[in-house]
């Protein structure tokens, strides 16, 4: 089973990610976005269940006084559906993800002991006038990704 945890800041609290995408994607001459909300993503892979994963999500990966996490659950990700106006960026296969083995770690000092793998991303959600995939692909590859290691999907 796959689960997908995304962790966002709550209402109500400033989005300091999110932000500072927004004035970067200004600074480079794209004056159509008006905001940009911010979700580290969490992909685990493995033999662990749903309650599990909400443990994870609630204990391990998010503050409980400023940030609000959610459980999705695949069989596939072919089955998973993008948020139009949205960015995720993810490492590429092979590559080195540091913060995926130290939340692999993690996860089993909360007493999780089944086999997993966990990878790591960025999801980008923003909103303004007349945002299309050309302005998702300029703002993806020249701000958000780095395509040498990194791998991105818009809509």
């Amino acid at each position: 089973m796959i689960y997908e945890i995304k962790i966002k800041t709550k209402d109500g609290f400033v989005d300091p990610q999110g932000v500072h995408t927004c004035s970067d994607i200004s600074s480079v001459g794209i004056k159509d976005i008006t905001s940009v909300k911010y979700f580290a993503v969490y992909r685990i892979t493995g033999s662990i269940d749903g309650k599990q994963a909400e443990i994870i999500g609630k204990e391990l990966l998010s503050d409980k006084i400023t940030e609000d996490y959610s459980v999705k659950e695949y069989e596939d990700l072919k089955d998973k559906k993008l948020e139009k106006n949205s960015i995720e960026v993810w490492f590429k296969h092979g590559v080195t993800d540091t913060v995926s083995e130290s939340v692999v770690k993690a996860i089993k000092d909360l007493g999780i002991k089944e086999e997993l793998t966990v990878k790591t991303g960025k999801k980008y959600l923003l909103t303004g006038k007349n945002i299309d995939e050309n302005k998702l692909k300029k703002i993806a590859t020249g701000l958000l990704a780095n395509t040498l290691i990194q791998e991105y999907l818009i809509k």
